[in-house]
């Protein structure tokens, strides 16, 4: 079956015995350790990379030890190169709550008080041509052309 999404299916990144990496690790093929880059051109792409990278000047995000998900610390939300006046302590990581990176979620959940600021900052910063909605509760945005260049 042809689909018209980019990336289709799951692939276990999770910290579980189960995942691809731990299965590759338990093997010896990989270290324990993978990278997910998530910006690419305006073609779409990213990079995956299993083991570890040694590049100098490489910038990275550490993860919250001790959790059960890919959790890590938000410090804040920036839109068009405008930090959003978001309240930090929603970030707050804990057993019930904090910010997850998830490659198998296409959404990006935030919480009201996050919410509402960064949905009204994209409203303003995307072009007139594209039409506001709501969709069964959720903020949506339909254009009929691509976005030449678009940065959170």
């Amino acid at each position: 079956m042809k689909t018209d999404r980019a990336v289709d299916g799951i692939f276990g990144f999770g910290q579980h015995e189960l995942s691809v990496i731990s299965q590759l690790y338990s093997l010896g093929v990989s270290p324990k350790t993978f990278s997910h880059c998530l910006k690419g051109s305006d073609n779409g792409g990213g990079i995956l990379v299993l083991g570890e990278i040694v590049e100098p000047g490489l910038v990275f995000t550490p993860l919250v030890p001790s959790q059960p998900h890919y959790n890590l610390i938000l410090e804040s939300i920036a839109v068009s190169g405008q930090k959003l006046p978001i309240d930090t302590s929603l970030f707050a990581t804990s057993n019930t709550q904090g910010t997850i990176v998830d490659s198998g979620t296409t959404l990006v959940y935030l919480v009201d008080g996050a919410y509402d600021p960064f949905i009204s900052a994209i409203a303003a910063a995307v072009s007139p041509s594209v039409r506001s909605v709501v969709s069964k509760g959720t903020q949506c945005f339909i254009t009929s052309g691509r976005f030449s260049s678009f940065s959170f």
